[in-house]
C-alpha cells in the first residue's frame, strides 16, 4: 500500500510541476495546505475528497494518478472510485447500486 501512495503522490508532484504549480500555489487553487500537498505526493494519506481536488486542480482523470494510465469507460472509472473509498462509503454505493437495480423496472 505504500508504494502504491508513493506512486500517486509522485504523479500528482509531476502533473503539478508540469503546470508551473509551486506546492503553496497549487494548494491555493485546491484550497489544500501546502503541508498536505507535500504529505500527499510523499506518499502520506489523504482522504478521497482531498484527492479528488487534486485530480480536479490539475485538469486530470482519477485513473490516471492511482494508475498511471487512462481508461474510459464507467465500469473501470467506478472501479477506480470504489478502489479508494472506506468500508463506509462503500457500503454506501452498494447499497445505492442495490436499490437502482431492484427498481430498474420502474425507470426503464
Amino acid at each position: 500500500m505504500a508504494n502504491a501512495l508513493k506512486k500517486i503522490g509522485s504523479r500528482i508532484a509531476q502533473l503539478r510541476k508540469e503546470q508551473n504549480y509551486t506546492q503553496v500555489q497549487f494548494g491555493e487553487k485546491v484550497n489544500i495546505s501546502p503541508t498536505h500537498i507535500s504529505t500527499v505526493e510523499n506518499g502520506g494519506s489523504y482522504s478521497l475528497n482531498t484527492l479528488l481536488a487534486i485530480c480536479d486542480g490539475l485538469d486530470t482523470t482519477l485513473d490516471y494518478v492511482l494508475y498511471g494510465n487512462l481508461r474510459n469507460t464507467d465500469k473501470d472509472n467506478l472501479k477506480d472510485i470504489i478502489n479508494i473509498c472506506n468500508d463506509y462509503e462503500v457500503a454506501v454505493l452498494l447499497a445505492l447500486a442495490k436499490s437502482m437495480i431492484d427498481n430498474r423496472k420502474n425507470y426503464l
